[in-house]
C-alpha cells in the first residue's frame, strides 16, 4: 500500500498530540492546516495506486477528536451503574461503584469489573476528577454537589422512575447529557418495541408480587405499571394499596392471587425480615398457587432492565395452565 511521509516539522505535533486526548476542537482543523496541498507527501508508486488522501486523513482524524470530546463519568451506586454500562461508551467511564462488582447483588458484575470500583464518596469523586457524576435518587452526598461543582465535576441525578415511561425518559435524559444521544433513543425505542409486543397478549390473571417480609407495590409504581402492561391485574391496587407498602397476611388469605409474582426470596434474610414469608398460612397458600420468582437483581432499581424482567414473567404465564399450582421458576 501506499506510504504517507510527514515531514521532520510535523512529526513532533503527531507524537505530542494523541488522538483520544484532542478534546474541544476538530482535529481536523488543525491537521488542514498542517497537511493541506503541501504537507501531504505522497509518493509516486503511493499516487499511483490510489493511496488515502489527505481529506480521508483529515476526515479519519475528526471522527477520532468527536469521539474523546465525550464528557468523562463516574456512576456511585448500583442503579447509576446498570444505567450508565447500558448507554456510554466504555472510554467514558472512569469508575463505578463497588456494589455493581458484587454478582450476589448486580446483574452487571463481569461487565462492571472491567473498570476501578469507587465507594461513592465525595472523596472518590474528588480523586477521579471525572467531568460528569452519575449519581442516584438517595445519594448520601448531595449536599456537596456545590463543593464538587468548583473542581469541574457536575453531579447529574438518575430520576426514580414511577412507571415505565419515567424510566424511558431517564435513558434518553440522561444519554443525552453524556453525549450519547442517539444511543439513548435507540436503547430506548427497542425497549419500547419490546414492551409493546408483550402487551399484545392478554393474561387473564390476578397477581400479587410481594417480598419476604410482606412487602408488595402497589398503583403509581413501576411494579405495578409492568404487571398491567402484560394484560394482568395487580391484586394490590385492586385492593385499594399505592405505593411500596405491606399486603396483610389476613387479607392474603381472605382474597388470595391467581399468580405469586416472588422478588429477593433468592436472598438470605434475618428472621425478622422474612418472617411473612415462612408463615406456615402462608407456605402453604404458596404450595397451590402458581409463582414466579424473579432475581432480587433483576429490576430493583426500575431501569431498561425492566423489559427482561416483564419478558421473562411473560415467558413463565404463556406456558401457565390456569390453575395449576406450580413454581414456575428462580
Amino acid at each position: 500500500m501506499g506510504r504517507i511521509s510527514i515531514s521532520p516539522r510535523d512529526a513532533p505535533l503527531w507524537e505530542a498530540q494523541p488522538f483520544h486526548r484532542w478534546r474541544g476542537v476538530c482535529a481536523a482543523q488543525m491537521w488542514e492546516r498542517r497537511l493541506g496541498a503541501t504537507g501531504t507527501v505522497l509518493t509516486e508508486r503511493s499516487r499511483r495506486r490510489g493511496a488515502p488522501t489527505a481529506l480521508a486523513l483529515v476526515l479519519a482524524l475528526c471522527a477520532c477528536s468527536a469521539q474523546a470530546a465525550l464528557p468523562t463519568v463516574v456512576s456511585t451506586d448500583l442503579c447509576s451503574d446498570l444505567l450508565l454500562l447500558k448507554i456510554a461508551a466504555p472510554e467514558q467511564i472512569l469508575s463505578v461503584s463497588r456494589q455493581s462488582q458484587d454478582p450476589q447483588v448486580s446483574p452487571v458484575a463481569e461487565q462492571a469489573r472491567r473498570y476501578p470500583a469507587n465507594r461513592g464518596s465525595v472523596e472518590d469523586l474528588l480523586h477521579l476528577k471525572p467531568d460528569i457524576a452519575l449519581v442516584y435518587f438517595g445519594w448520601t452526598a448531595r449536599r456537596h454537589a456545590d463543593l464538587l461543582a468548583t473542581q469541574g465535576i457536575r453531579a447529574i441525578s438518575a430520576p426514580y422512575p414511577r412507571n415505565w415511561q419515567d424510566s424511558l425518559a431517564a435513558v434518553r435524559e440522561i444519554a443525552a447529557q453524556i453525549g450519547r444521544k442517539s444511543v439513548g433513543e435507540a436503547k430506548a425505542a427497542e425497549a419500547e418495541r419490546r414492551m409493546r409486543a408483550l402487551a399484545e397478549r392478554q393474561r387473564p390473571y390476578r397477581m400479587l408480587y410481594l417480598r419476604p417480609n410482606g412487602g408488595t407495590a402497589g398503583q403509581g409504581t413501576y411494579v405495578d405499571d409492568v404487571i398491567t402492561r402484560l394484560g394482568l391485574q395487580n391484586l394490590a391496587r385492586e385492593q385499594g394499596l399505592s405505593g411500596w407498602g405491606r399486603f396483610p397476611l389476613e387479607q392474603l388469605i381472605t382474597s388470595p392471587p391467581d399468580v405469586f409474582l416472588l422478588g429477593y426470596f433468592d436472598r438470605s434474610r434475618s428472621k425478622t425480615g422474612s418472617a411473612y414469608g415462612r408463615h406456615p398460612l402462608f407456605r402453604t397458600l404458596l404450595a397451590r398457587t402458581p409463582n414466579i420468582r424473579i432475581p432480587g437483581n433483576a429490576w430493583g432499581c426500575g431501569g431498561l432492565e425492566l423489559i427482561g424482567a416483564a419478558e421473562q414473567i411473560a415467558a413463565h404465564l404463556d406456558r401457565l395452565p390456569l390453575g395449576a399450582a406450580a413454581d414456575l421458576g428462580d
